[in-house]
């Protein structure tokens, strides 16, 4: 799959290494028209499992537990 010309080579990587791994994506950036759902639906259209953060429900956990010994 050729990627857009709009990802810089850093990006590109990670999304192969992504690929290569079965890894899923998650597109994420500025509002407005940056490429997210043009890159995405390139990646599902060919297999891969891609969301924009949008769709995503975000869980953040940050109370540590406490662990008895």
């Amino acid at each position: 799959m050729k990627l857009p010309e709009f990802l810089n080579k850093d990006q590109k990587e990670i999304i192969q290494h992504a690929i290569d791994t079965n890894t899923p994506i998650i597109i994420s950036g500025k509002q407005g028209p940056t490429g997210k759902t043009t890159l995405k639906e390139l990646l599902v259209a060919n297999g891969v499992k891609a969301f924009e953060e949008w769709e995503c429900t975000k869980i953040e956990l940050s109370i540590n537990l406490s662990i008895d010994k």
